[in-house]
């Protein structure tokens, strides 16, 4: 089941927009909803993002391995939990933490889980309630009586949004030279680390973005549908030139 990285979010990034509907995007529009749960204490810094065995480490978490108890046991109230969903489709359960600390940078912190589809639709009908997230996407919050029960529920996928921005010189200190950059020199370059699962979406004029995924998951989460939209997003300036 990939269901990782799917639904619609950030439209300004254009060819980046693209790659985060496939990827992490069912939750990613609650960067801009601006909610304030409690304060997150010391997590792991964003630049932690290491191979570990056959997995990475990131933001505290294991991929694979950690799962929705891990997080809710470090987070607690401060993770919101809601089932992402297009009308009529299972979606996805998304993981939120709004206030995210990590070595002195805050930023936002999303969580892709996978769960089955029946479960999920189960999950939307027991629902305290739906919410418009723009377009046919919609939003289902858990009850907390539902989250002891989800506990085992494996997190696949993680995104973070620096809550400053970070340019390229600091990501490139922080981080090394990427293996690969998808659409060099455009306005969002995608730098691409793959033994440590890791995508970073470098903004020219907005915030960057840090996808991690299991590395044996990222060619198909990531890499894959990036250079898929990389190729979209050029297809039309090209023939506009012509």
């Amino acid at each position: 089941m990939n269901r990782v990285l799917k639904s619609p979010f950030l439209l300004a990034l254009l060819a980046g927009v693209v790659v985060l509907l496939v990827a992490f995007a069912p939750a990613l529009w609650q960067v801009l909803r601006g909610t304030a749960p409690a304060p997150v204490s010391s997590p792991e810094a964003p630049w932690s993002i290491a191979a570990r065995g056959d997995g990475v480490a990131a933001f505290g978490l294991q991929l694979p391995g950690s799962t929705l108890a891990d997080a809710d046991q470090r987070w607690g109230e401060g993770l919101q939990l809601a089932v992402m969903a297009e009308t009529g489709q299972p979606g996805a359960l998304e993981g939120y933490v709004e206030r995210f600390d990590g070595g002195g940078v805050g930023g936002r912190l999303l969580l892709t889980t996978s769960l089955g589809d029946a479960e999920l639709l189960r999950l939307q009908q027991t629902a305290a309630e739906r919410e418009p997230a723009g377009g046919t996407l919609w939003r289902y919050p858990l009850r907390a009586s539902e989250r002891p029960a989800l506990g085992a529920t494996p997190l696949v996928g993680l995104s973070f949004i620096p809550a400053t921005n970070l340019d390229a010189q600091t990501l490139r200190q922080r981080f090394g030279e990427p293996d690969e950059v998808i659409a060099p020199g455009g306005r969002l370059e995608h730098w691409l680390y793959p033994a440590r699962g890791l995508a970073i979406a470098v903004d020219a004029e907005g915030r960057e973005l840090l996808q991690v995924v299991a590395p044996a998951d990222f060619e198909r989460r990531l890499r894959a549908p990036l250079k898929t939209a990389a190729s979209a997003a050029a297809s039309p300036a090209a023939s506009a030139l012509r």
